[in-house]
């Protein structure tokens, strides 16, 4: 897989996460998500596999599940009304589970940077 369909095979999986009909405005979160995930890469991990579309596009749907319920967090409120309560916790913890498991698909080819620090 080169660049190209790498970034084409990442869009399509994150309308498939995002229920959109086009990245349209969310070009920047894919573009970010991938990056970010070649920035996790190992040195000699090909960075055009397949399963690092899939953990992109599960990142860049956090991303945008995020931004949706930060806005739902601010609602307009007009003379005599009440805001609609929104809850999108359901939606943004089930986003957070998919990058959990399409990275530990994908773990095989990112670094990893975790240090744990254990007191005697």
């Amino acid at each position: 897989m080169n660049a190209v369909s790498f970034q084409a095979k990442t869009e399509r999986l994150f309308l498939l996460f995002a229920l959109r009909e086009s990245v349209g405005e969310c070009q920047a979160i894919v573009d970010a998500a991938i990056a970010q995930v070649h920035d996790e890469c190992k040195e000699d991990a090909d960075h055009y596999d397949v399963l690092l579309c899939w953990y992109a596009a599960a990142l860049a749907n956090l991303r945008w599940r995020q931004m949706i319920a930060a806005q739902g967090a601010v609602s307009p409120t007009y003379a005599g009304s009440l805001p609609k309560d929104r809850d999108d916790s359901g939606a943004l913890a089930f986003a957070q589970r998919l990058v959990r498991e399409y990275r530990g698909m994908a773990a095989r080819l990112l670094r990893d940077d975790v240090f744990i620090f254990r007191g005697i």
